[in-house]
């Protein structure tokens, strides 16, 4: 562990997705209530009453018919966090849907979307694969590290927040997953959300299947993939119209922000509502656009305000919050991830090792 990390609860969840649920709900139950109180006063005063806003969206979307398909065991785990924190059912099922009522909103009232997180996957030895995850203020406090082991399933490491199935994470396979939200493509009221996404993406056993797995199921929501193994990184742009792989000029470096780097079908927008995103993937392509890149580098990056009004590390208020950090270096015989809560700083980070699972049959 690096000195002076700020605090990050470790959660182990072992067995199916009811013990899982259970473990993660005795163990964070105040926290996944605090989180749910504060995601209803986060939510702008022109969506009325808070549970009346969820209920809408709940009752206005059907997520659930892709969820019941593809991640039914997430489903269950859900309840039984639920269960076990003594929180209502839907309001653990509203914390899922983080970047889905963002969208449910801007579909509402045209309101505005948010520019968040700055991902990268550098190819080597190891191979890198690291995020920014930003989000709003009110997630502070609520961090934690899921150490997820089902028996089946490589073990994973998936930062979250309390009552969250998952904001990115790594398995013991060498599965690396990060993401953005690319708001100027589409979404949709059905489909399956983002955080059951990535939960679905880290059961993998190879990127190989895991990049498949990202291009055949529905998204309902816009949002950048980049996924990473060992001597491998690729990029996917996807939306509720489908899904482009983003093949960067260098296939070994993965820079991505908040706007669409293919030519999948988005909605025009000028130049200055992408002032944010394009600042923040220059700052990345100026520090990691070339050269050999180690942890101090990407650390570095990272913690950069290279642009003081876009900064890569967001430290609350006008510029946004980054609620954590999560860089991972895959190796053909183990894997490394150093996650941070908060604003990543020098010292922040702590440290945790999985050994590599034996690759499939």
């Amino acid at each position: 562990m690096d000195p002076s990390p700020r605090p990050l609860r470790t959660i182990e969840a072992r067995g199916g997705p009811r013990e899982r649920g259970l473990a993660i709900g005795r163990a964070l139950g105040g926290e996944i209530a605090g989180h749910v109180a504060a995601l209803k006063g986060s939510l702008p005063a022109w969506v009325g009453a808070p549970d009346d806003h969820l209920a809408r969206m709940l009752a206005a979307t059907d997520f659930k018919t892709a969820i019941r398909q593809h991640t039914p065991d997430l489903l269950t785990e859900l309840e039984a966090t639920a269960e076990g924190a003594g929180v209502a059912a839907d309001d653990v099922y509203a914390l899922q849907l983080l970047d889905e009522e963002w969208a449910y909103r801007v579909r509402l009232n045209a309101a505005r979307s948010l520019e968040k997180c700055s991902s990268l996957a550098i190819v080597g030895e190891p191979t890198w694969i690291a995020q920014n995850m930003d989000l709003g203020d009110y997630t502070d406090g609520f961090q934690v590290l899921l150490s997820l082991d089902d028996g089946e399933a490589p073990d994973a490491l998936v930062f979250s927040t309390a009552g969250m199935l998952g904001l990115m994470g790594v398995n013991a396979a060498g599965v690396g997953v990060c993401v953005n939200s690319l708001p100027q493509l589409p979404s949709a009221p059905e489909g399956l959300p983002v955080a059951f996404v990535i939960r679905r993406l880290l059961r993998a056993r190879s990127a190989d299947e895991a990049c498949e797995l990202v291009q055949t199921l529905p998204h309902a929501t816009n949002q950048h993939y980049v996924i990473a193994g060992a001597g491998q990184a690729r990029s996917f742009e996807a939306g509720a119209a489908g899904v482009t792989e983003y093949r960067p000029p260098d296939p070994a470096r993965v820079l991505h922000t908040n706007h669409p780097l293919t030519d999948a079908p988005a909605t025009p927008e000028p130049p200055a509502k992408r002032e944010n995103s394009v600042a923040r993937l220059h700052a990345l392509q100026t520090r990691l656009g070339a050269g050999a890149v180690g942890l101090a580098d990407i650390q570095a990056t990272l913690s950069s305000c290279d642009n003081d009004r876009h900064p890569i590390r967001r430290t609350g208020g006008a510029v946004g919050f980054t609620c954590g950090t999560m860089i991972s270096s895959i190796a053909p015989d183990r894997v490394e991830t150093w996650v941070s809560a908060g604003p990543p700083q020098p010292g922040g980070y702590y440290h945790r090792t999985l050994a590599r699972a034996p690759e499939p049959a």
